[in-house]
């Protein structure tokens, strides 16, 4: 439950500076530790990989993640960010596929059980069109973006990335339901939370 609560603490810290240039990096690097926090959690206490391979993910992923922001000025850093936000939303939605293809490796079925419940299917169901909605949003965010270098990118976009990652809090807030991770179940929540109501904040800033 401690790491679920620190995740979380990182998201919201991340979420938070994410659209101020001065503090954009810093943010990235909380929003990456929260991301490598949870998943490491979920994935070790349902014994889907072993702690070798989460810490290898880790390793590969955070180095591709240095690679793309190394030389990449702080104005261009909305592109990057949608297309990270693209491959959330990819690993939530494949998640939910592992989930439904093979219940019982994720303890979602017991190994004599013939199917998932209704709700089972429902939550798994709900992350599916969470992580296809974000998939597919972060992927046309990242479009608009592409070639627009300013500090404020397109104007709409950090409303938009805000509210995916309000999105990507409840696909977050569905999987932990369906594992009985509470402590999923609620960071993803305050996450989806938080990141739905800046996503409005911004978007009635913009109007103002």
């Amino acid at each position: 439950m401690l790491a679920w609560l620190a995740a979380t603490l990182l998201f919201l810290l991340a979420l938070r500076g994410w659209f101020d240039l001065g503090s954009a990096r810093r943010s990235g690097r909380m929003g990456m530790a929260g991301v490598a926090l949870a998943v490491g959690v979920t994935l070790y206490t349902h014994d889907v990989v072993s702690l070798p391979e989460i810490l290898g993910a880790i390793t590969v992923g955070g180095g591709i993640g240095y690679l793309l922001v190394r030389h990449t000025a702080l104005g261009a850093m909305l592109p990057i960010l949608a297309g990270l936000q693209a491959l959330g939303g990819l690993a939530l939605l494949l998640t939910a596929l592992g989930i439904c293809r093979n219940p019982v490796a994720f303890d979602v079925l017991a190994p004599g059980d013939a199917d998932l419940t209704v709700t089972s299917r429902l939550l798994a169901g709900l992350a599916l069109i969470l992580g296809g909605v974000i998939v597919a949003g972060a992927l046309l965010a990242c479009r608009a973006l592409i070639g627009r270098t300013s500090a404020g990118g397109a104007p709409a976009m950090p409303a938009l990335l805000a509210t995916l990652s309000g999105l990507a809090g409840g696909g977050a807030a569905a999987l932990g339901a369906l594992l009985g991770e509470g402590g999923l179940m609620t960071a993803g929540a305050i996450v989806g939370a938080a990141g739905l109501t800046l996503g409005a904040r911004l978007a009635f800033a913009r109007r103002d």
